[in-house]
Formats: structure tokens, sequence, C-alpha cells
């Protein structure tokens, strides 16, 4: 509640204090208007002041326990989210490095494909031959398939 940021605590416990101790006198008003006359006069006044009193001071009261249990909760969560993000931390760094080595095995395999490839190349091409033809051989098209392999 706005109010709870605006005002100390100890306003609410005394409203509620007042409230309790006005109510009370008003009860004992008999024994009391024998010090003081007009009290009597104002008895119902008082009661219901007193009671509105009494009323704010328990609601207000019961707000202050109230958020007092959300800020431990906050408090709490904004804990374990810090923790959280150390471990995400941790995690992406471990993730950061497998993906590194994977990208470092992918283009390592594709060097050996290649130079593969450029070896075979040799003894299949026969386009430069008069009337031959350039056939793509079965030993390619898997060389290319394992390429393509992501490794797990």
């Amino acid at each position: 509640m706005w109010i709870l940021k605006w005002l100390p605590d100890w306003i609410f416990y005394g409203i509620l204090v007042v409230g309790i101790i006005g109510l009370l006198s008003t009860y004992l008003v008999k024994i009391l208007a024998k010090f003081i006359p007009p009290l009597y006069v104002y008895k119902t006044p008082i009661q219901i002041a007193s009671i509105v009193m009494i009323v704010i001071g328990v609601f207000m009261s019961g707000a202050i326990y109230n958020n007092d249990q959300w800020e431990a909760k906050v408090k709490e969560l904004q804990e374990k989210v810090k923790i959280a993000e150390e471990q995400s931390k941790q995690v992406n760094t471990e993730i950061v490095e497998k993906v590194v080595v994977k990208n470092k095995i992918i283009t390592e395999k594709g060097k050996e494909v290649v130079k593969y490839i450029d070896r075979e190349v040799v003894k299949y091409d026969t386009k430069f031959l008069p009337g031959g033809e350039c056939e793509i051989p079965k030993e390619f098209i898997g060389a290319i398939n394992k390429a393509a392999e992501i490794p797990k």
C-alpha cells in the first residue's frame, strides 16, 4: 500500500491504542463523569471515533504484516533469481564450448571431405576425353551425404 511508504508503522499502532483507550473510557464514563462532567455528553461521538480508529488501526496492522510477508517473499525470490543467473552463466559457458567444438569438428570433417573428393575426382573425371561422359559416382554422393551429417 502506498500509505505504508509515507508513514511509519508506529503511527498505525498508535491509532489502534488510542482507539482502544477511547472506547474503554466511554464504558467507564459513569466513573469518569464525576471527574470530567462533559464526558457524558460526548460519549457517542467518542465511541464512534474510537471504533473508527480501531478499525483503521487493525486494518493497517494487517496491511503492515501482509506487506512484510510479501517483502520477505520478494527478497527470497530475488536470491533464487541471483542463484539461477549464476547457474545460467555456467551452463551458457558450457554450451558455447560445445558449439565451438562442434564447429571445429564440422570444419575438419569438411576439409577431409574436400580433400577426398579432390583426390577421387581425378579418377572419374573423363570429360576431357573425346566422347567421354562425366558421371557422378556413388562414392561422391556418399561423401557429400557424409559431409552433410551433423555430429552428435
